[in-house]
């Protein structure tokens, strides 16, 4: 080719032809001929001016140089706007990967390519692309022009169209890259979210966002996975350009062409610092309540070992009373307490009691309810009323915020009779069981729960007893025990159940009204703390 000879290239697509006849080579050879004092600049703008084409100049980096009138007519974009940006900023690079064939021809040979252009309102446009590189100096390298395809598809670019917009407009971070993880593309979450624009990001890797506190494993093992066709899911831990770490929770996919080649890779990314944040003060929080828990458990472990002491090992022994006992404490710390105190040869009192709560503080007032009754064993022993006065009393002097359900007993077997006295305070009634009547009664009567008020007053009973008489005392976690209905074995129930061990023994009663109460809940454990004394008169 002669090098005084107008450059041509002649280019045919879509049934009609391009035709590229550009002087410019010969213009870079005449500017030594013209005056010196007019620069490339202003020849550039008078022949972009005179020539109806989408002309554009780039320079070596393929940056843009200069744009003909009609390029900026048909991209929307001005000489402000692409001035010193890649070609490659107006190109949709998830649509078409073959921008980088038009700068691979030598000196003077033309290239043409079909792509996606966007338009700076971000519409795609299906456009043939031509390029051509010069052999002068000067700060023009590349020159070329941009021809509208003049059959497109329209169904193909109003995809493209909707793509385009989707992924513009997406919420998510989207960041596209070439078979070797150069970055391509970026959408403006990127942008926002990490600081750094477009041109920043182009032609970097991804690793420019790296923070530096994940292992070359964990990435070694993503590329391993992208390359070999499939999906890679997982979190990264990144750093801003303004040096700020965040978190983002990431899905990387290969794009394959129709050969089956991986041609590029497709980030989509959200930010989930927020949410890692949450999860790091739950987990802060868990190991504090962990912790707490852990020394709650121990405290509950010293307190049952306190509350085992404060019961009874076994029941009292007396020639003229049989007694046994059934004890069935929840896990937990309950308030159910009971005690005995032989008072003499011809007497012996029983105190039970039902605390309302659970737990520590539950432990802490039985021990202090073992002291009391205690102390009022041999003041008011022989009295049921004078009792519960005094326990009441005590309770309400020492601004105790406990109260309790209580009912002291007092078995009289002097001579040849016996009788059995109570008063009770809110708690459950006695059952009476006589020997050889095949039934039982319920011993109602009086009386608020003690500790609730220094005005109380508690009713004293008394019940004669015969030889093989039984007397049943008991907290509330055997008579509120419910079925699958919704229904409570209540006093009534319990009466029956006694009703029907009448002819076992005295302990085997106890079991089997144990059972019973199991039966009737239907379910492995009690809900509440069970409490069973059985006292039987004998000759």
């Amino acid at each position: 080719m002669d090098s005084g000879s107008p450059v041509s290239s002649t280019t045919e697509s879509s049934g009609f032809f391009i035709v590229i006849r550009l002087p410019f080579y010969y213009c870079y050879t005449m500017t030594s001929e013209r005056n010196e004092n007019e620069s490339t600049g202003a020849m550039y703008e008078s022949l972009f001016e005179e020539i109806g084409m989408a002309l554009y100049v780039l320079d070596g980096e393929e940056r843009f140089v200069r744009i003909a009138p009609l390029f900026e007519k048909l991209t929307g974009y001005s000489q402000q706007d692409l001035a010193g940006k890649p070609f490659k900023s107006i190109v949709f690079s998830g649509i078409d990967a073959a921008v980088d064939g038009l700068f691979r021809g030598g000196e003077g040979v033309a290239l043409k390519r079909e792509m996606f252009i966007m338009k700076k309102d971000a519409a795609p446009v299906t456009c043939m692309v031509a390029c051509i590189k010069m052999n002068a100096s000067g700060e023009g390298k590349y020159v070329g022009v941009i021809v509208p395809k003049q059959q497109p598809d329209p169904e193909m670019e109003e995809k493209v169209r909707v793509f385009a917009m989707a992924v513009e407009q997406s919420p998510a971070t989207v960041v596209i890259t070439d078979r070797q993880g150069s970055i391509e593309y970026v959408n403006p979450k990127f942008t926002s979210l990490t600081g750094y624009t477009f041109n920043e990001a182009l032609r970097h890797n991804p690793r420019i966002l790296k923070s530096g506190m994940q292992s070359r494993e964990f990435y070694d093992d993503l590329w391993q996975t992208i390359t070999s066709g499939k999906e890679w899911r997982g979190d990264f831990h990144n750093r801003k350009k303004n040096g700020e770490v965040y978190w983002e929770s990431a899905s990387i996919s290969p794009i394959i062409n129709n050969k089956g080649e991986i041609t590029h890779f497709v980030a989509v990314k959200e930010d989930i610092t927020d949410r890692k944040k949450a999860e790091e003060e739950i987990r802060i929080a868990g190991a504090i309540l962990k912790e707490r828990n852990d020394e709650m458990v121990r405290e509950l472990a010293d307190a049952q070992v306190v509350t085992a002491m404060l019961l009874p090992g076994a029941p009292p022994e007396h020639d003229r009373l049989r007694a046994a006992f059934r004890f069935k404490p929840l896990e937990a710390i309950g308030g159910d307490f009971f005690s005995f105190n032989t008072l003499h040869e011809h007497r012996v009192g029983v105190f039970i009691g039902d605390v309302a709560g659970h737990g520590v503080s539950a432990a802490l007032f039985l021990t202090l309810l073992r002291s009391l009754t205690d102390r009022l064993n041999g003041a008011v022993g022989t009295s049921p009323s004078g009792y519960l006065k005094g326990l009441n009393g005590a309770l309400i002097d020492g601004g105790v915020f406990f109260f309790i359900t209580a009912l002291y007993g007092v078995f009289d077997l002097a001579g040849d009779g016996a009788a059995f006295r109570f008063a009770k305070g809110g708690h459950m009634p006695p059952i009476l069981h006589r020997a050889g009547a095949g039934s039982a009664e319920v011993l109602w009567s009086g009386g608020i729960p003690v500790g609730l008020s220094g005005s109380a007053e508690f009713q004293e009973i008394t019940v004669d007893l015969k030889p093989g008489d039984r007397i049943y005392l008991y907290t509330d976690g055997v008579t509120e025990i419910r079925n699958e209905k919704g229904e409570m074995i209540e006093p009534e129930g319990l009466r029956d159940m006694i009703a029907r061990s009448g002819s076992m023994g005295l302990e085997e009663s106890l079991d089997h009204i144990v059972d019973e109460a199991g039966r009737f809940q239907g379910a492995k454990t009690f809900e509440d703390d069970i409490i069973i004394i059985g006292f039987e008169v004998i000759y």
